[in-house]
């Protein structure tokens, strides 16, 4: 994972995406953020498109769980789609009352990874 993370830091990717070569050398996933639920930080940007790359190289991942202080707090405006970016790829309120686990779940149960594919997904409370 170290190596991983080194890789896709190093190497500038303007589409903020994990390449296939950068998927080639992986086993596993595994995505530790701690999140606060608030849509412009783009962990759950990261989440989505690196939960893409594994589907895609069908690489497991395994998403780390943590408490978010605003978790049961929804506000804000939704994101409308002509506004989609890397600062929010989903339309979801700013602050959308859920866990990253609870979010990676939903991106697979939604189908809003790429193409509607899932990935193999773990997630661990």
């Amino acid at each position: 994972m170290k190596e991983f993370m080194m890789i896709f830091r190093n190497n500038y990717n303007p589409d903020f995406k994990p390449t296939p070569e950068q998927m080639e050398a992986i086993d596993l996933v595994l995505f530790d953020i701690q999140d606060v639920g608030v849509r412009f930080y783009t962990y759950i940007a990261t989440l989505q498109l690196v939960m893409e790359a594994c589907a895609e190289a069908e690489i497991p991942i395994v998403v780390l769980d943590r408490p978010n202080p605003n978790a049961h707090y929804i506000d804000g405006p939704t994101m409308k789609a002509e506004h989609i970016s890397f600062l929010g790829y989903q339309q979801i309120p700013l602050v959308y009352g859920m866990t990253i686990g609870e979010y990676a779940q939903m991106l697979n149960d939604e189908g809003w990874i790429a193409g509607g594919i899932t990935s193999d997904l773990t997630v661990i409370p």
